[in-house]
């Protein structure tokens, strides 16, 4: 059972990857991110990390998506009241929700790299804006990668 388990776990990465991919490239080329790929990213996210974690990691998870999401809504329509421009895209707000429902602490961490990576690509370059998600998704795996310390315990012991 657990053969099939690893198998279907990786085939689920791979799709969410191959997704991930397709988010970069309609992103990089039309500054948005569709809501049919959004919601075909969210639902690999959400049966990914049911697979992956206990039940209660994984609505520790799904809280935590929701709270973020919600949080970067917020602060974005307060920005856009304030200063009359658009700060981050909702593209950006719902990539990072889907991250959150994988690992609420790689995504977190990814957005503040790509952000940072962002504004010095942005200064160097002399430019108001670029779309996240190329710098978002990619700084996501590269996170996952090199520190697997930020995927919660498979045990539950640790929801983040």
């Amino acid at each position: 059972m657990e053969g099939a388990r690893g198998i279907v776990i990786f085939g689920l990465a791979g799709v969410f990857a191959a997704s991930m991919a397709a988010a970069v490239v309609i992103d990089a080329r039309s500054c948005r991110l569709p809501n049919s790929l959004a919601a075909f990213m969210a639902l690999v996210a959400v049966v990914l990390a049911r697979s992956l974690y206990p039940a209660q990691t994984f609505f520790a998870h799904v809280f935590c998506g929701i709270v973020l999401f919600n949080a970067l809504m917020l602060f974005e329509f307060i920005w856009r009241r304030v200063s009359g421009c658009s700060g981050l895209g909702m593209g950006d707000v719902k990539a990072l929700a889907i991250l959150a429902l994988i690992s609420p602490m790689a995504a977190l961490i990814s957005f503040c790299i790509s952000m940072v990576l962002l504004a010095v690509i942005c200064l160097a370059r002399r430019l108001k804006s670029l779309p996240l998600l190329p710098l978002l998704l990619p700084t996501f795996a590269v996170v996952l990668a090199v520190c697997p310390s930020v995927w919660s315990r498979l045990d539950g012991s640790m929801v983040f």
